[in-house]
């Protein structure tokens, strides 16, 4: 077989260690795996004489995918491989916003909320709808995503539909399991139980957009109360607590709050919960709205998300450096994944109900749950593979494609680059890896 170095393919400056012997870290995008060369394999890899490796050698860079067949199509590959995973996947996939109400009144976001709850009857139609998707026989586990506006703020409804939920799982043999999105507010050491031990919640989502002084002036309550202390006594809680959920605490970054992070992570590291807390920063972006113009360049974002890996790193966090293969970019791409809101009207995205941009009736609605889907509607975030294929964004060059999946269908919809911080800062991210294996023995030669 005649092989060639996949494009999908990231390469570090050389890394000279204590015995001045150089190498350079290798990240395959296809796998998600990285591999430390020294310099005579780099160069043999770059001349494509791979008779001069080590046969077991060779076969550890095919099984990595750094080598692939040179007859190959590698954009074809990767995409046919996504699309077969969105088609394969045994899992049923629904979001549910219990309601259109939220607390907060953050400057960033495009919903609009109301006093809106996802009533009794739409609760009946959407579970006959799940009813007709797990009777096919196909799916082996229902996950169900609690998201917002703020859940919390329709608890009511968790209450009454979860356990109906749960009952189709296990009618139809499927294992169930949830995920919740909410601001923490309401996330009490009660409620956050109860999401655990009743509702079968096994991942929460929060957000602290910084310290105090940075949270409570972009994250407030919608009478300008702050939520900062609250919010974080709950995560602190729960972090704390014996319950039997994966904790993930995001920040909102923009040029305001950029200085708060590490101030945040030294807080919560004083707490002693960082090996039970999975932290990230995101920046800012355009939720129906010009949100994204407050946002840091993305150059500058991704040097200092280095730095929060540094110090993430340093006060005990395990930070996911190195970006995954995602065959699956978001529910969008997924063919039975559906989303109710509050008003019934179906969706296959999550960021685009309660936009009063996206129109009345909102452009990337799906349907409803009285009338079910609408033939052809949810194509226009469906496609979004066939749309890389054709070249229609740069995903279809970009060396980053196998482990982004494109990162937002809709954004590129949108009109904006939903580009993640790693395309800017892969091969820093690399190093800090492969110092961190290897005991920080190595450093960059800076020649």
């Amino acid at each position: 077989m005649t092989l060639k170095l996949t494009k999908y393919l990231v390469t570090t400056p050389p890394i000279v260690d204590s015995h001045n012997i150089a190498s350079r870290v290798l990240f395959s995008t296809r796998t998600g795996e990285m591999r430390l060369v020294d310099d005579r394999t780099w160069h043999i890899l770059r001349s494509g004489e791979w008779q001069g490796l080590p046969a077991e050698a060779l076969t550890d860079l095919v099984a990595a995918e750094i080598l692939v067949s040179d007859d190959q199509d590698e954009l074809s590959t990767i995409l046919q491989q996504n699309r077969a995973a969105a088609l394969d996947d045994d899992v049923l996939s629904l979001v549910i916003m219990p309601t259109a109400s939220c607390q907060l009144g953050c400057g960033y976001c495009g919903q609009e909320h109301t006093s809106r709850w996802l009533s009794a009857e739409h609760q009946d139609q959407f579970l006959a709808l799940a009813r007709s998707k797990l009777d096919r026989g196909k799916f082996r586990h229902l996950f169900i995503r609690w998201f917002g506006a703020e859940p919390l703020s329709g608890l009511g409804v968790i209450r009454r539909f979860s356990p109906r939920l749960q009952q189709l799982a296990s009618t139809h043999g499927c294992t169930y399991g949830a995920r919740i999105v909410t601001n923490g507010l309401a996330l009490t050491p009660a409620v956050a139980a109860e999401l655990v031990l009743e509702h079968s919640v096994r991942m929460i989502d929060i957000t602290l957009d910084g310290p105090p002084e940075h949270h409570d002036t972009r994250r407030m309550q919608k009478n300008g109360r702050p939520t900062f202390s609250r919010i974080f006594t709950n995560v602190v809680a729960l972090a704390r607590s014996n319950l039997a959920a994966e904790i993930r605490l995001r920040t909102n970054v923009d040029a305001s709050n950029c200085e708060g992070v590490v101030p945040l992570l030294r807080m919560l590291a004083a707490e002693g919960i960082q090996d039970r807390i999975q932290y990230y920063a995101a920046p800012i972006h355009s939720w129906g709205n010009d949100a994204h113009q407050r946002s840091l360049p993305p150059e500058e974002f991704a040097r200092k998300e280095v730095e929060w890996f540094c110090e993430m790193l340093r006060l005990g966090f395990m930070p996911g450096v190195i970006p995954k293969r995602q065959r699956v970019v978001c529910m969008a791409v997924e063919p039975e994944a559906l989303l109710v809101d509050a008003t019934g009207t179906l969706f296959s995205c999550t960021e685009a109900p309660y936009v009063p941009s996206y129109g009345n009736p909102n452009q990337y609605a799906i349907g409803d749950v009285a009338s079910g889907e609408l033939a052809g509607r949810r194509n226009l975030l469906a496609s979004f593979n066939d749309r890389v294929a054709d070249g229609k964004y740069p995903c279809s060059t970009c060396r980053m494609l196998p482990v982004c999946g494109g990162a937002c269908p809709k954004s590129w919809s949108d009109g904006h680059e939903p580009c993640p911080s790693a395309l800017y800062n892969i091969e820093a991210r690399l190093l800090l890896a492969a110092a961190v294996a290897h005991g920080q023995e190595s450093q960059p030669d800076q020649a």
